[in-house]
């Protein structure tokens, strides 16, 4: 299926100064790397998001959604899919209760860490062991999500695109370039809320890997080159408020062979 796939160019900013995201912080890059992708310049013509990837926010959704405790996580083999339009995405690390009509939308505003993949390459079709071919960076990102909204309808069974499509609830921070020796194992999203950690989760604790999702998707809908695939959030997720800073860190263990720690992060409030 791969025969009609072309070669196409990714181009990298090059900063003149040190990387800082939203104005606020400097992250020491490894080995002082000074090539990032800019978040700027990603418009992507599909984002697409993985629910209940991490095992453990699998049990805290299916609490929130009234299933019965000690319930068995299920797994059918495939990921759970869902989409958000490219007009979600928010590059300025703001977040903002969105209203119609003067009326906010929701009392509940959730926020979700997560692992962000960009598409280098438009697949209709890779294995697993070609999907890391097509992907050219990866990131951290917020999920943002209206949970009162999102249960109401699940119970309803009605869509939630409203929940979690609206507008500056995809934020993403700069790219780094792909490479197997960056995207470990034990590559980690992190979250802090107002300076206190709330989130943690590894990719060797997914659910479905990325690699699995790349190859998933390509086949099911086909990925453009520009596409992101958010992975998916680990436990912890909770309400924000106005006023809240919000810091979701990539990393690698500074127990790793490699011996770095902060790789990328994204800073955002909510106003």
């Amino acid at each position: 299926m791969n025969s009609t796939l072309h070669e196409e160019r990714i181009v990298f900013i090059m900063p003149t100064r040190p990387v800082t995201l939203t104005a606020k912080k400097t992250v020491n890059i490894v080995n002082n790397m000074e090539t990032l992708l800019d978040r700027r310049t990603i418009a992507p013509g599909a984002i697409y998001c993985v629910g209940k990837n991490y095992r453990e926010h699998a049990r805290e959704m299916e609490k929130l959604e009234g299933a019965i405790a000690g319930t068995p996580v299920e797994d059918d083999g495939e990921p759970i899919i869902f989409m958000k339009p490219p007009t979600a995405l928010e590059t300025e690390g703001v977040i903002a209760m969105p209203e119609f009509q003067g009326t906010p939308l929701s009392a509940n505003m959730h926020y979700e860490a997560e692992i962000v993949l960009l598409i280098g390459k438009s697949c209709d079709g890779c294995s697993i062991e070609e999907a890391p071919n097509y992907i050219a960076g990866f990131g951290a990102g917020l999920d943002m999500t209206l949970r009162d909204v999102q249960l109401a309808a699940k119970k309803a069974g009605n869509p939630w695109l409203k929940s979690k499509g609206f507008r500056k609830s995809a934020l993403i921070s700069d790219f780094i370039p792909f490479t197997h020796s960056l995207f470990l194992q034990d590559l980690t999203i992190s979250l802090e809320l107002n300076g206190k950690q709330i989130q943690e989760g590894r990719v060797s604790e997914m659910l479905h890997s990325p690699a699995m999702l790349i190859h998933y998707l390509s086949y099911l809908y086909g990925l453009r080159r520009g596409d992101l695939v958010f992975t998916g959030t680990p436990s912890g997720v909770g309400k924000v408020n106005s006023g809240d800073t919000l810091n979701a860190l990539l990393s690698i263990p500074e127990n790793s062979t490699q011996g770095y720690s902060g790789l990328v992060n994204l800073q955002a409030r909510v106003i």
